[in-house]
């Protein structure tokens, strides 16, 4: 879990950022929330919200944050709002940490330090990563510090959740729609002309797999014979998913037209028992039982929100 954390702080800078609980003050007009007594600050509200404005700018290029993605509602306003959420849930976490004495040690942090360092190769790397984020060392230590209290928390969390058969087999009849998964493969062209040639083609015995290498506009599945692997439910765009979930495997699926052009579609095979889905069914409802622990902890948690979004 250490490791997983480290690497995706690195690759993408992408901050659930976390500051020191126990800290509480009473100048109101300083914070931006208090949750259980203890106050996030303005400062430290303003600090995280610029580290994520410069992580979105480093990927995306310069963002009109004045720009509405909806009535009433830009891009500032938005991100605003996801950051003070983020900061409040982690402030409630840290807490429950507290209580259930998870720490980290002065010996284990600069491990963390070290190995997160070490992801960067050289020092100049490193101090480059760091200023462009808006980061100082200081920062980046009660990051990871905070990070892995809540990584040890959850974990212990997770470890005193009951699974066995019965249980998951009841999860699995209560929510069989979303296990379903389709392996499918499909040849993607421009022109309704070309996907009935192709089709003609196809009923009369063509190799699927080749007709898909020859003719399909599909970059990332035309080498693969159009194989798109299993996908559940979702994950497709709807015209394409209704098809994929109701042709029988070995079947073709006639033409179906989206916006990326005309599909010629054949499932290739069907996941629809728990056998198929074991560990996704366990995943899930492990993630099921910790959303509901979050949401146990913020409904019980005395939060006053100060900071204005819009």
């Amino acid at each position: 879990m250490k490791n997983r954390r480290i690497t995706a702080l690195a690759l993408s800078l992408v901050m659930i950022l976390m500051m020191a609980s126990g800290c509480v003050k009473e100048n109101k007009e300083s914070a931006a929330a208090v949750v259980n007594g203890d106050e996030i600050s303005i400062a430290e509200f303003e600090k995280n919200l610029e580290i994520y404005k410069n992580m979105y700018e480093s990927q995306y290029g310069d963002i009109a944050w004045d720009e509405e993605i909806e009535e009433g509602v830009t891009y500032l306003s938005s991100l605003k709002e996801n950051v003070i959420e983020n900061m409040i849930m982690d402030t409630i976490m840290l807490q429950e940490a507290a209580k259930n004495g998870v720490e980290v040690t002065d010996e284990e942090l600069q491990s963390l330090f070290e190995e997160y360092k070490a992801y960067y190769g050289d020092e100049e790397t490193y101090n480059e990563s760091l200023a462009s984020s808006g980061m100082d060392e200081a920062f980046l230590l009660e990051y990871l510090k905070n990070g892995e209290i809540i990584d040890r928390y959850v974990s212990n969390f997770v470890d005193t959740i009951e699974i066995n058969d019965e249980i998951l087999e009841s999860y699995f009849d209560e929510n069989k729609d979303k296990f379903v998964a389709v392996n499918a493969s499909h040849i993607l062209v421009n022109s309704l002309e070309e996907a009935q040639d192709i089709l003609a083609k196809l009923y009369d015995g063509a190799d699927f797999g080749e007709m898909a290498m020859e003719y399909s506009q599909d970059p990332g599945s035309a080498g693969n014979g159009g194989e798109l692997g299993y996908f559940y439910k979702g994950q497709m765009v709807a015209e394409f998913e209704e098809v994929a979930f109701s042709v029988e495997p070995g079947e073709l699926s006639g033409i179906v037209s989206t916006t990326y052009g005309f599909h010629i579609l054949k499932v290739n095979d069907r996941k629809e028992s728990l056998e198929d889905n074991y560990d996704i069914v366990f995943a899930d409802y492990q993630n099921a039982k910790y959303t509901e622990k979050l949401e146990e902890l913020k409904s019980n948690a005395d939060i006053e929100r100060f900071i204005k979004t819009n």
